[in-house]
């Protein structure tokens, strides 16, 4: 197949990314060239791909200072380009929730959309306007945010499991990993361990303008019963995977996936997760983890901890999510939405 990949350019795209969206787009590109595919990435001109690379600038736009309004000029234009050429591919996967959308149906390619990221009440409105499209959730609760869309698959997130090292013996410390916000809910993270008397490490990209890091979570720093240790590059998020006692997940959102929980897996690290959105498919609870209500749970959960098996953590991660299985479920569903749409045009 001749397949298009496309990304939005804030962040470049690479295997190792701590943004699931990034890495996800890597990874699926990479492993659909293993498939003989040809794959061509839209995405930032700093972006990791083995596939043919196209983009309108030459890094990511994260840290460049850029207003909105250039932003989104420039959103526009990469998106616009991958379009223009829809004709060079047989299927285009588009990463963005909307954006694509206002320019999938000028074209005779057929597209589909993964959206990564909760959906907003504010563009349901237009996403509704849209909801013919062919949408690929990432986990089962996802879909009830906006049932109406055409959700053509479920297909969860893939690693390479080899790039994971399992470890039996772990340290002491509970681990908290991804970003610094409210909705992460950090801050029951740090009072679920201080209740259990557990040592707490945080890894993450933290946002020093926001009251949030000042009033809930930097004051609680003591670099003994919580460590923070900045935003984990690649090989230290491995190292702490592996060593951490829990990884604790206290989603307060419905969330779409959490990368993070099958990272721990893969490492043989059990998940101690708040029970919202896909956090009961991706853990099993009382085999890979727990689910949870509140901290009260969690702290049982931390004082149980011992009875999870690392070896049925490393176990499921392996054999549900995998990259080999990511990229061949992909593969069926372009299939599947490429014959569909041919039947569609011989009416």
């Amino acid at each position: 197949m001749r397949i298009a990949q496309l990304a939005n350019i804030f962040r470049k795209v690479s295997p190792n990314s701590n943004n699931a969206i990034y890495s996800h787009a890597a990874l699926l590109t990479n492993g659909l060239l293993e498939n003989n595919n040809e794959v061509t990435l839209f995405a930032s001109g700093d972006s990791q791909t083995r596939g043919k690379l196209v983009s309108v600038t030459d890094t990511a736009t994260a840290d460049l200072g850029l207003d909105e309004e250039i932003q989104n000029h420039l959103t526009h234009m990469l998106v616009s380009e991958c379009f223009k050429r829809a004709g060079d591919f047989d299927i285009i996967h588009s990463h963005f929730t909307l954006m694509s959308s206002f320019y999938s149906q000028m074209v005779q390619t057929p597209t589909v959309q993964s959206l990564h990221i909760p959906i907003k009440d504010k563009i349901k409105p237009l996403l509704l306007k849209y909801k013919d499209n062919n949408y690929i959730s990432f986990s089962l609760a996802q879909r009830k945010q906006m049932p109406e869309l055409n959700w053509v698959a479920n297909i969860y997130h893939g690693l390479k499991q080899q790039e994971f090292s399992f470890n039996p013996h772990p340290q002491d410390y509970m681990l908290y990993l991804g970003r610094i916000a409210p909705e992460k809910g950090v801050h029951l993270a740090i009072e679920a361990a201080a209740a259990a008397g557990v040592p707490l490490v945080i890894a993450g990209r933290s946002y020093q303008k926001d009251g949030y890091w000042h009033n809930e979570i930097e004051k609680k720093i003591d670099g003994k019963n919580v460590r923070y240790m900045g935003e984990a590059d690649f090989t230290q998020k491995k190292e702490l995977l592996a060593n951490a006692k829990a990884l604790l997940f206290p989603t307060q959102v419905d969330e779409t996936f959490g990368l993070s929980m099958i990272e721990a897996m893969a490492s043989g690290t059990p998940v101690i997760g708040w029970s919202n959105g896909s956090v009961p498919e991706v853990i099993q609870d009382r085999l890979t983890g727990y689910e949870v209500k509140d901290v009260a749970g969690a702290v049982k959960a931390i004082a149980a901890i011992d009875k999870i098996s690392r070896e049925a953590c490393r176990d499921r991660a392996q054999r549900l999510f995998s990259v080999q299985t990511m990229v061949s479920n992909y593969e069926r569903v372009y299939l599947k939405v490429m014959e569909a749409h041919r039947a569609k045009m011989r009416k």
